[in-house]
């Protein structure tokens, strides 16, 4: 982020702040979130208190991380010409994704089995879920107990059916229903949508997960 007013040694600290927040709405845009707490802390270079700057340059040396927990950052100037590196602790508080009670190996997770609570994503930039839609399904792979974290390391796929299965198509249409002999051409857990192909006629169809090695497709 370049800032070309006069910035003097006592500003950088407004600055880098504002750069830092601005990737932080910018990342909560990206997952549709809000935080509900949040707290900045700047380290700056003593040496940085003598220098200003006319055009002011702030980046984040990894860019593309979550802007939470420490982070790294590039302070230059184009004139005069000078950098220096700085840092910021951040801490965030999103809705993570928790465990409403204890969680047993082999439990299918659903709707029921899940909760939210606001947690400081500083420590869990790499394991963490902010919506509880894509782990429904999902096996649990080893205990988690009430109110811990539940992330995709504890879980597992609970396929139902397994990409290039043999498996049995139901279709229906409004005038008849019949069973045929497919192939899977996705695995797919119980109520998704996946494509198989009918052996009998080659059409690829799309179709819903019912049950173990079972899709039921509905034509028009």
């Amino acid at each position: 982020m370049l800032f070309s007013a006069n910035v003097l040694a006592s500003n950088f600290q407004k600055e880098i702040k504002r750069y830092i927040n601005n990737e932080i709405t910018h990342y909560l845009g990206s997952i549709n979130k809000q935080s509900q707490q949040k707290k900045i802390a700047l380290y700056i270079p003593a040496a940085a208190k003598e220098l200003s700057c006319d055009q002011l340059s702030i980046n984040r040396v990894k860019p593309n991380s979550i802007p939470a927990g420490r982070i790294r950052l590039t302070v230059s100037c184009a004139d005069p010409i000078w950098q220096f590196r700085a840092t910021a602790k951040v801490d965030l508080w999103l809705n993570l994704v928790v465990a409403k009670r204890d969680l047993q190996r082999g439990e299918v997770l659903s709707n029921e089995l899940l909760n939210y609570d606001s947690i400081n994503i500083a420590k869990h930039v790499y394991g963490m879920e902010t919506s509880t839609n894509e782990l429904i399904g999902m096996t649990v792979k080893r205990n988690i107990k009430q109110g811990d974290l539940v992330t995709r390391r504890q879980l597992e796929n609970n396929y139902l059916v397994n990409k290039e299965q043999h498996i049995k198509l139901l279709i229906s249409t409004s005038s008849f229903t019949a069973s045929v002999k497919a192939i899977a051409l996705e695995e797919g857990i119980k109520g998704q949508m996946i494509k198989v192909k009918n052996l009998s006629s080659g059409k690829i169809v799309e179709g819903q997960v019912i049950d173990k090695g079972v899709v039921k497709a509905t034509l028009l």
